[in-house]
């Protein structure tokens, strides 16, 4: 491998996510960056022509001036898709929601199309294009190390495509935001046998021919244990202390719990629903002070769940919008809401807005599983409180408590210099610590 610079090493970034996308799969990357490119010189490779679900033109303002940004276009087979489903189903062909029971067969043939035909995923045709000048890249610029970022987990077909051509001229680093074969709608794409062994086999060779694995929580990596690779890393997502108030400004004069981002139906959290109903019905103060907001994309089923259980006056849905206006919503909240899927990986899930909820301070109230990572890492760090899938008295009882304490005036903030380990900066030198 090429020897350090005064700059530091010459690290390629490849990632499908890139401003002006929203969502939650762009801000790891994003914010690694720009403290990477402190003390290296940084590239990040990128769709000039991505299609992706959510934008945010806001997000441009964050990337750092010291990385140049390299894009070419990608040609992306969703009209395939799209000819079986409503254009209302946009970003389905991805995250099929493990809890959606549509027996329509065009629906049904869709989602076959996606597991069988584009393997990992549709953007697969972008790997031969872009191997093809990434290579005159890495050559040009000296290129010390190239991270692949995924999903999609085509993009760790570029990373593999490369090291073979580059071997140990180029330190390789696949970065699994979520699992390939283990993600949690993957058995709801109708995988067939033959497309389900090319997955495996291909994940496998991304595993075990990288230099080093990156995974965001404990028990995804063991998931990479089983394939014996001795050079894995658990890499977490963290917060960017510089996007965030070191006092709030304001406390809104109601009970309010807030979550952003989107809830597809695996997050629907009846049980809080019920609690919060309960609650409602006992205490008259309790359904005057509540207050409930949904900022971002919400699935039929939850607002189907809100309204049968009598919560439409206490719940506001607000639209998606720019990161930084979505983040005052917390500000102006008593407690910030987690919520979990309700899928076969939930152990291993930790949502990157958890750790923007630590940057704002509020107590967190996240719903999922008690000793899943999250869970493990809001009870180690006291940062609020996890109820199970299901559990509506202990949700109730949680509820009850972050109440009597808002009314009391008792409701602190946890300090986030306590959780430096999780800042931005933190994680960026962890990664700089295996270049």
């Amino acid at each position: 491998m090429s020897s350090t610079t005064k700059q530091g090493k010459r690290v390629l970034i490849i990632s499908y996510y890139w401003p002006p996308s929203g969502g939650a799969g762009v801000h790891r990357w994003l914010k690694i960056s720009k403290y990477l490119a402190e003390n290296n010189q940084c590239y990040v490779y990128t769709p000039a022509n991505p299609d992706f679900a959510l934008k945010d033109e806001s997000l441009l303002t964050k990337v750092s001036p010291k990385i140049k940004v390299l894009k070419r276009k990608i040609f992306e087979p969703y009209f395939v898709y799209r000819a079986f489903v409503k254009k209302s189903d946009k970003g389905q062909v991805n995250q099929p929601s493990s809890v959606d029971a549509s027996k329509s067969p065009i629906k049904q043939l869709g989602k076959w199309a996606r597991g069988n035909m584009f393997i990992p995923d549709p953007r697969v045709f972008w790997v031969k294009p872009s191997y093809r000048y990434l290579k005159k890249v890495i050559k040009d610029e000296n290129i010390d190390v190239v991270i692949s970022t995924g999903p999609p987990h085509s993009i760790h077909l570029i990373g593999l495509k490369l090291k073979k051509h580059f071997g140990d001229k180029i330190n390789w680093i696949a970065d699994f935001r979520d699992p390939w074969t283990d993600i949690d709608f993957y058995d709801m794409l109708s995988v067939g046998k033959r497309a389900d062994e090319k997955n495996q086999r291909l994940e496998k060779e991304v595993v075990t021919k990288s230099d080093t694995v990156v995974t965001i929580s404990s028990s995804w990596d063991g998931s990479f244990a089983e394939m014996d690779q001795d050079r894995r890393k658990v890499i977490s997502n963290g917060f960017d202390s510089a996007d965030y108030k070191e006092t709030h400004v304001k406390d809104n004069p109601h009970f309010t719990i807030t979550h952003l981002g989107s809830i597809n139906a695996d997050r629907n959290p009846e049980a809080l629903w019920i609690a919060l109903s309960n609650l409602c019905k006992e205490k008259d103060d309790f359904k005057t002070n509540l207050r409930v907001r949904l900022v971002g994309n919400v699935h039929e089923d939850v607002k189907k769940s809100v309204e049968k259980y009598g919560l439409n006056n206490r719940v506001t849905l607000v639209p998606n919008m720019p990161h930084k206006e979505a983040i005052e919503q917390l500000y102006d909240s008593s407690i910030s809401l987690l919520l979990l899927n309700n899928a076969k990986n939930i152990d291993g899930i930790v949502p990157g807005k958890m750790f923007e909820y630590m940057g704002v301070g509020n107590p967190i109230l996240a719903i999922g599983k008690l000793d899943g990572d999250a869970g493990n890492i809001i009870a180690e760090n006291k940062l609020g409180a996890i109820t199970n899938f299901g559990d509506s008295q202990t949700a109730q009882k949680v509820v009850a408590e972050f109440y009597d304490s808002y009314l009391n005036n008792k409701l602190t903030r946890f300090s986030k210099e306590k959780l430096e380990k999780f800042s931005i900066k933190k994680i960026s030198e962890s990664f700089e610590a295996i270049f």
